[in-house]
C-alpha cells in the first residue's frame, strides 16, 4: 500500500453576506455594528456562492477564524462561516505559530497556520492586504506549489 502524504484544504462558499454570519456572533449586535468577523449585517463579501477555493492559510484572532484565499487574483482572509469544508486535509508544507503576547501591529492575532512566509514573516500578511507585488508573488508561488502537489496526488 502506498501512503499518500499529499494534502490540501479546500472550501466552498455557501454564504457571502454579513447578515448570514450574524448567528455566529457571541452577542446581539445592531445591524451597523462590526462583529467579531469584522462585518456589519450590511457587509457584502463579493464571493460567488458555490465557488471552491484552496485555503492558503488560516488566521485566528478574537475568537474568529478566517481562511486566506484568493478570488480572481484578489487575496483576502474571509470568515469561516462563509464556507463549508470540502477537504479538511492540511497541506504538507504548512506551519503554525501561536502568539502569546499582544503584537502592537496586530493585537487581535492569536494564531496563524499556513505557508512559511505567512507564519514567520510578521509583515507578509499586511503586505498581502496592501497588495504589495512581492508578497502577492510569494502567495501565488506557494499556491502553485500546492496545486502541483495536488495534481501529483491524482
Amino acid at each position: 500500500m502506498i501512503l499518500n502524504l499529499n494534502r490540501f484544504m479546500k472550501v466552498r462558499c455557501i454564504n457571502n453576506t454579513g447578515k448570514s454570519i450574524r448567528q455566529y456572533e457571541y452577542k446581539s449586535l445592531k445591524k451597523e455594528q462590526l462583529g467579531r468577523f469584522g462585518a456589519t449585517e450590511y457587509t457584502q463579501f463579493g464571493l460567488e456562492i458555490g465557488k471552491e477555493f484552496l485555503v492558503m492559510g488560516m488566521l485566528f484572532g478574537e475568537g474568529a477564524l478566517d481562511y486566506l484565499i484568493d478570488d480572481g487574483g484578489y487575496i483576502s482572509a474571509y470568515p469561516y462561516p462563509l464556507f463549508e469544508i470540502i477537504d479538511n486535509k492540511i497541506p504538507s508544507f504548512w506551519y503554525y505559530k501561536a502568539f502569546c503576547c499582544a503584537d502592537e501591529k496586530y493585537p487581535y492575532r492569536e494564531a496563524v497556520w499556513g505557508y512559511y512566509e505567512l507564519v514567520f514573516d510578521d509583515m507578509h500578511y499586511e503586505q498581502l492586504v496592501d497588495v504589495e507585488k512581492v508578497a502577492c508573488q510569494i502567495y501565488f508561488k506557494r499556491k502553485m506549489e500546492l496545486e502541483q502537489e495536488f495534481s501529483l496526488d491524482k
